[in-house]
């Protein structure tokens, strides 16, 4: 993939700059807040995102200073990105047998979950915790091209709707996981080596980084073949009870995310 990946289009000027503010030790929020509002399709799409039902707004965000202060600059940098890469790259993932309105809904949940269940254990790992979720599963983009190039498609997908676990297919086929490839995307990108990190070792189950593990948790609850099911909440206790993770917050978190669905 590593070819495909340098082969990526850099990203719009406004995301660039929106990442080099987010990178700064001093962020100021009103300039970020304008860079994002230039771009008004950029902020149309982010105020939807935010005001998605499953994040429990009580009332309607309705501008990108408020968007920012109550979801976080890493946060809404996640919404920025994932806008503009979905923008900007062929998007085809039938070898998933999804769409991409599929995998934005997926991210929402993971992202949503995320942010239900750790507001309740350690408030300080939210930020890179939801913008990882939020981003964790674009690696599914250029590993569909690739498998749609590698001339493999059908068995491919074949295996996705009934086979076993997603991850061990990409690895079969591709010799990675979609995360690895999203941590190599966002290496590309430039962004932080903290969340590239932690999107790394998601599929790795003896993972000691402490991000990737919740995140691994996320995408076992929450996947493109399975959302909340009795099978993939007993896979999400499985991986929880091995990394020694708060089983009774993230109950408290599922629930709460289905009330919302």
């Amino acid at each position: 993939m590593t070819e495909e990946i340098k082969s990526l289009p850099p990203l719009p000027a406004s995301i660039v700059k929106i990442q080099e503010l987010c990178m700064s030790n001093d962020t100021d929020i009103d300039e970020l807040s304008k860079v994002i509002e230039s771009d008004p399709m950029l902020s149309a799409n982010i105020l939807k995102s935010v005001n998605s039902p499953l994040y429990g707004m009580s009332k309607e965000i309705s501008s990108i200073p408020q968007a920012v202060m109550l979801f976080g600059i890493s946060m809404i940098r996640g919404f920025a990105a994932a806008n503009a890469i979905k923008k900007a790259m062929v998007i085809d993932l039938s070898p998933y047998a999804k769409t991409i309105d599929d995998v934005s809904n997926l991210s929402t949940l993971q992202s949503a979950l995320v942010r239900e269940w750790y507001r309740n254990v350690d408030k300080s790992m939210l930020p890179l915790l939801q913008s990882s979720a939020f981003l964790m599963e674009l690696g599914k983009l250029p590993a569909s091209l690739k498998v749609i190039a590698s001339g493999e498609f059908e068995k491919f997908a074949v295996e996705i709707i009934h086979g076993k676990p997603i991850v061990e297919i990409e690895r079969c086929y591709l010799g990675l996981s979609s995360y690895e490839i999203a941590a190599m995307m966002f290496e590309h990108w430039n962004f932080e080596s903290a969340l590239t990190d932690a999107l790394k070792e998601i599929s790795n189950p003896g993972t000691k980084n402490p991000y990737a593990q919740v995140l691994n948790v996320v995408s076992k609850a929450l996947n493109l073949r399975d959302q909340l099911s009795d099978k993939a909440l007993s896979d999400a206790h499985e991986a929880i009870e091995g990394f020694g993770l708060n089983r009774n917050a993230f109950d408290e978190a599922v629930d709460a995310i289905k009330s919302k669905k």
